[in-house]
C-alpha cells in the first residue's frame, strides 16, 4: 500500500498556475484510491529538481511551448502537436515522457493545466495511445473540454490503472 504521486516538473510557464493546478489535481485524484494505492498527492517541482519516483508515480513536464519539448529533445516526435495547436499536451509511451504546453492554456488557466496533466497521466498509467479516448468522455476523450471536472467514467478509468508500474525517468 502506497501513495500515488503526480509530479508537475516546471520547465516553463507560471509557478502560480502550476501550484493552482496541483490543488485542483489533488481534488480530482482523491477518489482514485484502490487496494494498492491508499493515498494520492500532487507536487510541483522546478527544473533542475529530480524527484525520487516510485515505480507507480507519474511525472508530467510543463514546458513553455512545443518548441521546448522534452519528448523532442529525447528523440521523440511531436509532429502531431506541431500540426494541431489545439493539443495541450502529448505523451510518448515508448520514452515514458508526458508533457503539457503552457502557452496553449487559455491565459495560463490552472483549470486547463490540471485537466491536461490529468489526461497525459492517464495515457502513461494505462499505457495507451489515442486508443484511450475510445468510449471516453470528459477529460479523457479526444479533444477534451477541461472546464468541468473529471467524470465518474474518467475516475473509474484512473482507479483501474493507478498503481501499475510505469517506471518514468524524472531527470530530463
Amino acid at each position: 500500500m502506497s501513495t500515488f504521486t503526480i509530479y508537475i516538473k516546471r520547465k516553463g510557464g507560471e509557478m502560480e498556475a502550476a501550484n493552482k493546478a496541483a490543488l485542483l489535481l489533488k481534488t480530482y485524484l482523491s477518489s482514485i484510491t484502490n487496494t494498492t494505492i491508499t493515498g494520492t498527492d500532487v507536487k510541483v517541482v522546478d527544473d533542475g529538481t529530480s524527484p525520487t519516483l516510485l515505480d507507480t508515480d507519474v511525472i508530467v513536464y510543463m514546458v513553455r511551448s512545443v518548441s521546448k519539448s522534452v519528448i523532442a529533445k529525447q528523440g521523440g516526435s511531436v509532429a502531431i502537436a506541431e500540426a494541431n495547436e489545439g493539443i495541450l499536451g502529448l505523451t510518448d509511451l515508448n520514452k515514458k515522457i508526458c508533457e503539457v504546453y503552457f502557452d496553449r492554456m487559455y491565459e495560463g488557466s490552472p483549470k486547463e493545466l490540471s485537466g491536461a496533466v490529468y489526461h497525459e497521466a492517464a495515457h502513461i498509467l494505462s499505457n495507451m495511445d489515442n486508443a484511450m479516448h475510445k468510449n471516453q468522455d470528459g477529460f479523457l476523450k479526444d479533444a477534451p473540454d477541461y472546464n468541468g471536472s473529471p467524470t465518474t467514467k474518467n475516475q473509474d478509468f484512473m482507479k483501474k490503472h493507478v498503481g501499475k508500474a510505469v517506471k518514468m525517468n524524472g531527470t530530463y
